[in-house]
């Protein structure tokens, strides 16, 4: 059995609620890496791992919550032991590690150890500094050995790996995200998880022009793996269109398609019991995207519209699509329907009056919501209706 220990930053800020914060990322570490056995101490986890792979480690990387980890060796806690165990991890790792700096940095989780941190630092560095003709350098060491005493084992390692930070999720309460499938959204939708929430996506397309989902299937999948269970939702918006493009001029189309689409996605966080919308905008990156019209077009909701990429620009985002694999998938060729006849400049300064002037020549209400699901759960597709 292999060991990894995981440390979380925010949760550990929680109190009273940290236990439960604690608990929902230790059921969604569960999930999504499929160990059994985690063990929870002393502000971290220890998970068992039958095999330890590159692709686990990178996965675990992005799963929300977790501050940083560590492929660690465990040990009994006495000296001798640490030391014994302290020298196989440098082995391990570091092959030529003869000759050069290092430093030792312990850490009592378990502060009935005899021993202060200084003086395991000491006990510990004094017999790697012998054992490799190391040289000590606190400041700047080519090696590093992080010691973790625990009261019945001590952790040993020498390679930190960083987390993706922030919350469980499931531990914020759920949110609706309108998924477009480009390279935003799915960018908003992990953002939103990392402050906890769990998303529920909702694709809205028209049937004339959209007959292929095999990339926004290949999206929500993607995201399963840092959520677990995701469900897509998708909605044909071809009859309200039909009615938009005969009675909106075309500089106003995309205005008033986008708050069709805000009313869809509220009335299924209606169904689901959801509190939020969130969207993938970005301040001033498009026409629908200026002050003004995000005005004008969030006003179509009652709940709350989250928009976690609004101070992005667009290589910020990119950078986060590539990290979370879904960069590759959300450039593929894909109609997107507020591109469907819309003016070449559409109108960028939307005034509200104009807004209403136009819905109320549209039937806003009364159209049948014809809707598809699929449910992704770790990155496979278990069910479709």
């Amino acid at each position: 059995m292999q060991h990894i220990l995981v440390h979380y930053a925010e949760l550990a800020l929680k109190g009273k609620n940290r236990r439960e914060f604690v608990r929902q990322l230790a059921k969604n570490i569960k999930q999504l890496i499929g160990t059994s056995q985690i063990d929870k101490e002393h502000g971290r986890m220890l998970l068992h791992v039958e095999e330890i792979t590159p692709a686990m480690l990178d996965h675990l990387a992005l799963i929300p919550g977790i501050s940083n980890f560590a492929v660690v060796y465990a040990c009994s806690s006495d000296i001798e032991a640490m030391q014994a165990t302290a020298q196989q991890a440098i082995e391990a790792a570091y092959p030529d590690a003869r000759g050069k700096r290092f430093s030792v940095r312990a850490r009592r989780g378990f502060k009935q150890f005899p021993m202060v941190s200084t003086e395991i630092n000491f006990e510990v560095g004094g017999f790697l500094k012998n054992a490799f003709d190391f040289t000590v350098d606190i400041n700047n060491p080519e090696i590093t050995v992080h010691i973790e005493v625990g009261e019945h084992e001590t952790f040993i390692y020498t390679h930190k790996i960083k987390g993706a930070g922030g919350l469980p999720v499931g531990s914020s309460g759920h949110g609706i995200v309108l998924f477009s499938g480009g390279i935003d959204s799915p960018v908003a939708a992990y953002m939103m998880m990392k402050r906890g929430m769990k998303v529920t996506l909702v694709h809205l397309y028209n049937s004339t022009i959209n007959r292929d989902f095999s990339k926004i299937e290949n999206l929500a999948k993607q995201l399963s793996l840092y959520q677990g269970r995701v469900q897509l939702i998708m909605i044909d918006l071809e009859a309200f269109q039909r009615h938009a493009i005969a009675l909106v001029p075309p500089r106003y189309r995309m205005i008033i398609y986008k708050r069709h689409m805000i009313r869809n996605a509220e009335m299924i966080a209606n169904e689901v019991n959801a509190k939020a919308l969130v969207t993938g905008d970005s301040l001033g990156q498009v026409a629908s995207q200026t002050l003004e019209n995000i005005h004008a077009i969030y006003d179509a909701a009652d709940l709350p519209l989250l928009s976690p990429l609004m101070g992005y620009d667009k290589e910020e985002i990119i950078a986060v699509a590539r990290n979370i694999g879904t960069y590759d998938i959300s450039i593929e060729d894909y109609c997107d329907i507020c591109a469907y006849l819309i003016a070449k400049h559409p109108e960028t300064k939307a005034k509200r009056e104009e807004v209403a002037r136009f819905e109320a020549e549209l039937p806003i209400e009364g159209l049948d919501m014809i809707k598809q699901e699929r449910i992704f759960f770790a990155g496979e597709k278990v069910e479709r209706t």
